[in-house]
């Protein structure tokens, strides 16, 4: 005799695929002309997801031929060619999109690994540039003939169900005999949430929130004791009482002295992404200081960062920047400021002007930073502020200034020693 209903097996996989393909597909969409922050994690997602559909689909397919499923609805012979028609483009989408988008990341310039949801590393496929742009463009069709069958699919079933009265949907619809009406709408909410889901979905990360100052993010490593305004110092000198200068001592000028950084420093940056703070650091850079308040003319201050070490706390991002597109490390690994004009302000500030030289190109540059120095120990902080457009950091879609902003601000704190006197 046969079966009247779909097993269990095909009916679970068949909500969770169409759940997921409803998900995947709004998901995708979202993703058309989006440069948010998250740009990155959301990427990781619709391929984690759409790896899962595949797995998923080749189960159902395997389920498909070796489970007995219920016979064909009667009904002319178009509709049950359009049926066949529809169940068997909806494998081909299944199948073909997902790999298709596998294509996609296998033959992407910037080779990132893929791990599914965060925890099983996926390889890419051993293909060529070359597939690349087909790939693309099957994929998008995939995406739009996905739309075309959902609706298709759902206006059959509720035409055999409610205008010709066939029990269609209690067949793949648990526990729904004689409750396909509620059934259907819990099915349809379902797939109408994961729609939603998917059109606007966030990555589970803390949001870079703006920091004002810039250095604030930095500044938590090593504290700064911001400067006293110049016109306090004034008005307390203007109060102080008179006193004999011969009474007083003469100050000791501190001496030109080879200082070395202490572990712990941050070097940090900040970018705007459609207006959002990114926030990142560099991990390896090293500072060369001859300094000396009293001497400022005979210092130098030299800092050579390793631009592989950025890191923006999202792998996929963290790759990129060091792509053709932005630092372009395989060419460039690092970058180099070189300060020889180092100006007091007032109070405990200072400016160094100078050149840095990032990704083949050399254009000067100033910082401005706090120095308090007890004893043989320095604390340091500061900000400079870069034009990434002036040393090519952003090619192609990311030369323009419209999502990502050119200015980019450099902050760093950190502590210095120097031999002892």
């Amino acid at each position: 005799m046969a079966v009247q209903r779909y097993s269990y097996t095909a009916i679970t996989l068949h909500w969770l695929i169409a759940l997921l393909l409803a998900f995947q597909i709004a998901l995708g969409w979202a993703l058309e002309g989006n440069n948010s922050p998250e740009l990155f994690q959301r990427f990781q997602l619709h391929k984690s997801v759409g790896i899962a559909i595949l797995l998923l689909s080749l189960a159902r397919l395997a389920a498909r031929v070796v489970m007995q499923r219920p016979p064909a609805s009667d009904g002319p012979a178009w509709t049950r060619a359009l049926a066949g028609l529809v169940h068997s483009l909806f494998y081909v989408v299944m199948i073909l999109g997902p790999i298709t988008g596998w294509l996609l990341v296998s033959t992407a310039k910037v080779q990132v690994p893929t791990l599914l949801f965060g925890i099983v590393p996926w390889p890419h496929l051993p293909v060529g540039r070359g597939w690349h742009e087909p790939a693309e463009v099957v994929h998008e069709a995939m995406a739009w003939l996905a739309i075309g069958l959902f609706l298709l699919h759902v206006a059959g079933a509720l035409r055999h169900q409610w205008l010709l009265g066939k029990p269609e949907l209690q067949r793949m619809i648990p526990s729904a005999r004689g409750k396909a009406v509620g059934a259907a709408v819990i099915a349809l909410a379902l797939i109408g949430g994961a729609f939603a889901v998917g059109s606007s979905v966030y990555p589970d990360r803390e949001r870079a929130a703006p920091a004002e100052p810039v250095i604030s993010d930095t500044a938590q490593a090593e504290p700064v004791a911001p400067p006293a305004p110049v016109e306090a110092e004034k008005a307390e000198a203007a109060e102080a009482p008179d006193s004999d200068p011969a009474a007083e001592p003469e100050e000791e000028a501190e001496p030109l002295a080879d200082w070395t950084v202490a572990p712990g420093g941050r070097l940090g940056f900040t970018a705007r992404w459609n207006g959002e703070a990114v926030e990142g650091r560099f991990d390896r850079w090293r500072a060369d200081i001859r300094f000396s308040p009293d001497q400022l003319a005979a210092s130098r201050i030299s800092v050579k960062v390793d631009l592989t070490s950025a890191d923006t706390g999202d792998g996929q991002r963290d790759d990129s920047l060091k792509s053709s597109d932005f630092f372009n490390t395989a060419a460039y690994p690092s970058a180099t400021f070189t300060a020889r004009d180092i100006r007091h302000l007032d109070g405990d500030r200072y400016e160094a002007r100078g050149t840095l030289d990032l990704r083949g190109a050399s254009k000067p540059a100033t910082l401005r930073f706090t120095l308090r120095i007890e004893g043989d120990r320095a604390r340091v902080g500061g900000t400079a502020r870069i034009d990434r457009t002036a040393f090519g950091v952003g090619q192609g879609e990311w030369a323009a200034t419209d999502a990502i902003a050119a200015e980019v601000d450099v902050a760093f704190a950190f502590t210095a020693t120097r031999p002892a006197r």
